[in-house]
């Protein structure tokens, strides 16, 4: 679990702390202390707060907490709000009818990349990425597809929060350089080895990246056909930056 700087305030602490909680499956009073730099007095007061409204459950293990079923409710008023009524998982579905492989869309989320929706080809790949799933947004062609039209401040925090050494800040900051003249990222065993990714980042209306569309496939059956997957992506990306566009 990624160290974060004192959250203040109840407000920004309550935050904090809910974020922690959707990065991790379950997490300990403790956890959530250390990862927030709240004193842990202060944690079990909002864990108590949090569930009672049932943002927050205790799990079956004593002293571990986990997401609570409200968060359910929030999710399904996510994906019918936000990703505009169905239409990004119709638009995904094609696309992975046509790549009969995985297709999904990632979203930055803090220091990491979320996905929020996938859909599965005709063929099997064994992936990290279902929805409710994070990585770090660092290496990895989704995590740099969104990171290489991010700001510099935010690029910077993220390398600190993963705590990476400058070494890799400088290579990380060389692919990004790379992802942006191209307009996509691909990278092959970052995020889970032999697994190959394409991703095109989309955008809202006023130009500003919300996240990517990634074409995944084991890497022995894309090395005849990548470009196909990488026009694929391309369009599926376009086509759900214009919902966007529809729904601003």
């Amino acid at each position: 679990m990624t160290s974060r700087k004192t959250a203040q305030g109840p407000g920004h602490r309550t935050g904090a702390i809910l974020v922690a909680l959707a990065e991790q499956t379950t997490v300990t009073a403790q956890d959530l202390s250390r990862c927030t730099a709240i004193p842990i007095s202060a944690v079990y007061r909002h864990l108590n707060h949090l569930v009672q409204l049932g943002l927050v459950s205790p799990t079956r293990t004593r002293g571990r907490y986990c997401a609570g079923s409200l968060a359910v409710q929030m999710a399904e008023n996510y994906r019918r709000e936000t990703l505009s009524g169905g239409e990004v998982k119709r638009r995904l579905t094609r696309l992975a009818a046509d790549t009969q492989e995985l297709a999904a869309l990632l979203v930055p989320s803090g220091h990491h990349v979320l996905c929020v929706e996938a859909a599965e080809g005709s063929r099997v790949i064994k992936c990290s990425f279902s929805p409710g799933l994070t990585k770090p947004l660092t290496f990895g062609a989704s995590a740099q597809a969104i990171l290489a039209h991010l700001p510099d401040e935010r690029v910077a925090a993220v390398s600190e929060a993963h705590r990476l050494t400058a070494e890799r800040v400088v290579a990380l900051q060389l692919e990004l350089k790379r992802v942006r003249g191209r307009g996509y990222a691909v990278s092959t065993g970052a995020v889970d080895e032999g697994v190959w990714g394409v991703s095109v980042p989309v955008f809202d209306r006023l130009g500003q990246v919300t996240g990517t569309v990634s074409t995944m496939a084991p890497e022995f059956r894309v090395r005849r056909n990548h470009q196909t997957l990488l026009t694929l992506t391309h369009a599926a990306a376009q086509d759900i930056s214009r919902f966007d566009e529809l729904q601003s």
